[in-house]
């Protein structure tokens, strides 16, 4: 097995816990807009896919349109939102500073929303500005060149880099990239599936953020 040399992090649903909030707000502002929409199908669904690729899905499945001010719309609700409810993932600031490897963030979000979140959440100076976004690259994940654009940026080859994903989209990407990957899976999300993540090309799925420091040593 390849030296592992690189760690990079999703950043939501694995360093804050901004889908629950995210999702919520999606699927309210949706359903007042026409697009009738559950959370628990929004998070089913949507869970580690660009806002971008959310958007085609939702007019795929409703054969129409979304309106350009519902976007306007849905962005300053959730950022409101976030603003007000948002958490750093349980345990992960003393994961972060335990962590003597190089590290850096590779997202589906925009880079604007990675600097807020993290910076909400005071994990942003962790960091040091080595935060990738699907924005940098041409196609979002579950294509690998998000976690190659990390890699390649922080001068590590993808063998030598281990992901932390929660979602199955990430885990392809990250599994596609030639990455091993690890599969987050807090027991208290309901759209958490273990055996989906292994399926996707996760090594192993943990649901404790703060047994990350002794897997990585495995």
């Amino acid at each position: 097995m390849s030296k592992l040399e690189l760690v990079i992090f999703d950043c939501d649903g694995v360093l804050v816990d901004s889908e629950i909030i995210v999702n919520r707000v999606f699927a309210e502002t949706l359903t007042e807009a026409g697009f009738a929409i559950t959370y628990e199908e929004a998070s089913q669904k949507f869970v580690g896919l660009s806002f971008a690729t959310c958007l085609e899905k939702i007019e795929q499945i409703f054969g129409r349109t979304v309106p350009p001010e519902w976007l306007k719309l849905c962005k300053e609700r959730e950022i409101a939102a976030l603003r007000q409810e948002l958490q750093a993932t349980a345990g992960i600031d003393d994961v972060l500073k335990e962590l003597s490897l190089p590290k850096c963030v590779a997202s589906n979000s925009s880079p604007r929303h990675i600097h807020l979140v993290l910076g909400l959440t005071g994990l942003l100076d962790r960091f040091n500005g080595k935060l990738y976004s699907c924005h940098h690259v041409d196609r979002p994940k579950p294509f690998p060149d998000v976690y190659l654009h990390a890699a390649s940026q922080m001068g590590y080859a993808p063998e030598n880099c281990v992901v932390i994903e929660d979602s199955v989209t990430g885990v392809k990407a990250g599994h596609a990239a030639g990455m091993r990957v690890l599969g987050y899976a807090p027991s208290d999300r309901h759209f958490s599936h273990h055996e989906a993540l292994i399926e996707a090309g996760a090594k192993l799925v943990f649901e404790d953020m703060r047994e990350l420091p002794s897997l990585l040593k495995i």
